[in-house]
């Protein structure tokens, strides 16, 4: 009898353990700290099965309106050339008249000037200018890579986008805590290995590594599930 019983307690047991949730991305309905594109802080909620975090809330809405690219305050329509976000090595050969960073662009002033969501109006090298919009290093190719870059910055009205431009030393990857997909690392690093930005596992952005393609000339301490260090 005892025998039987220890037999019974035993497969009772295996049943329970195959039974039992696996492991949770989050604890279910708590919060956690993440970046709004205004650069305030907000917070999202892990969802009530603790698998997913929802969208940055207690952001602030985008405070200049954005438009249709009304070129207000260039110079487009001269007549000739090459139109707006088009490559080009001089304002000459711009229709607009203006050439920077690789592409056919104009002056701006407010977010509206630009073509949204095509491009951007972002200050950069003591000029403010129509930038066309990037997600990857894949996006900007065209204006002239290396020197032409998918970069962070903000915005005229300071919202943090992504945009061309030839940035040089101030090239600059997403923030820490900005939202994005977890393990999607080029939602951070915008394509460019080896700078120690990545997407962790609560979908936010990180200064770290999960694997030596993550560190420059280092490794990794991470063993591919938790976020580390390089050195």
């Amino acid at each position: 009898m005892r025998i039987e019983l220890r037999v019974v307690v035993l497969v009772a047991g295996l049943v329970a353990c195959e039974e039992e949730p696996l492991g949770t991305l989050c604890d279910p309905s708590s919060k956690i700290f993440c970046r709004c594109p205004g650069g305030e802080p907000g917070k999202k909620e892990c969802s009530a099965q603790g698998d997913a975090f929802g969208s940055c809330e207690g952001c602030k809405d985008r405070p200049d309106g954005v438009g249709g690219g009304s070129n207000s305050t260039g110079s487009a329509g001269q007549g000739g050339g090459a139109p707006l976000y088009r490559t080009c090595e001089s304002g000459d050969t711009c229709e607009s008249g203006f050439c920077q960073s690789g592409y056919c662009t104009i002056p701006c002033s407010k977010v509206s000037d630009c073509e949204y969501p095509v491009a951007e109006c972002v200050p950069f090298g003591g000029q403010t200018y129509c930038m066309p919009t990037c997600k990857t290093a894949v996006d900007c190719e065209p204006f002239g890579a290396p020197q032409s870059k998918c970069g962070y910055a903000p915005a005229v009205d300071n919202w943090g986008v992504t945009t061309c431009a030839h940035w040089g030393a101030e090239h600059t990857l997403v923030p820490d805590d900005t939202d994005c997909t977890p393990f999607e690392h080029e939602d951070c690093n915008l394509g460019y290995g080896g700078r120690e930005k990545v997407c962790n596992e609560q979908g936010l952005c990180k200064t770290g590594c999960f694997t030596g393609a993550d560190c420059t000339a280092a490794s990794c301490s991470s063993d591919g599930t938790e976020l580390g260090t390089c050195g």
